[in-house]
């Protein structure tokens, strides 16, 4: 298959029209599930469209071992290669990789202006301008609200879209539950729920919708690709 195509047949295709388009610039999106269910591949697979799409991605860690962000996209993106007979998967995942950029800082980065000093370098400097950012490696706690608001002001400033991944604490109840402090910051929520072969994508917010569609995708933990649930 060639790349045109696979763009055009991607899961991300089905959630995208569910959202009525996207996330949006501008705007902040968040995964929320329990430890270890798929947040991340989530991410990846999320950014990994957006590269195949010639948009650049700035993948901002906070984890105590950034190496491992660059084997989930080579993990991912084969599984997409495979997937589908991508043709000419390694000179295209070589193009891939000159729009992708991971910065990693401590764990406890809660600095704001480091990561807005970054972004200005790469941004004015050298041209890197992402379509989309992600977040990964935060815990949100209660004082983070204010530090939400910082960052749907990057997202303005820099009119990109950001995605961030979210962990429920081992004695949290629902994702709604925990997500609710912080649900005004957010236009999209998906929820991430493990099932016995399966992890169940659900949308809990939706821009400004008083109700939610069904969202029909899913994780396969397997091969860590989203697809549609109906196929």
């Amino acid at each position: 298959m060639i790349k045109e195509e696979l763009i055009k047949r991607s899961p991300i295709r089905i959630l995208e029209q569910t959202l009525h388009g996207g996330l949006g610039p501008g705007h902040l999106g968040v995964f929320v599930s329990r430890k270890g269910v798929g947040k991340t591949a989530c991410l990846v697979h999320f950014a990994t469209d957006h590269l195949l799409r010639g948009q650049k991605v700035l993948h901002i860690s906070f984890s105590d071992d950034p190496h491992h962000i660059a084997n989930w996209y080579k993990q991912v993106y084969e599984e997409v290669a495979a997937a589908y007979q991508l043709e000419s998967a390694n000179l295209i995942f070589d193009e891939l990789l000159r729009d992708r950029l991971i910065l990693h800082f401590k764990k406890n980065g809660s600095n704001l202006s480091a990561v807005h000093n970054n972004l200005d370098i790469y941004v004015k400097q050298g041209g890197f301008t992402p379509k989309m950012i992600i977040v990964d490696g935060t815990q949100f706690v209660e004082k983070d609200q204010a530090r939400l608001q910082e960052w749907q002001t990057l997202a303005k400033a820099f009119e990109t879209q950001i995605w961030f991944s979210a962990t429920l604490p081992a004695n949290a109840g629902s994702a709604a539950e925990f997500i609710k402090p912080f649900m005004q910051y957010f236009s999209v929520i998906i929820e991430l729920n493990a099932q016995p072969d399966h992890i169940q994508l659900r949308l809990l917010k939706d821009q400004d919708a008083t109700s939610c569609e069904k969202l029909r995708l899913r994780l396969d933990p397997k091969s860590l690709l989203i697809s549609n649930r109906r196929v």
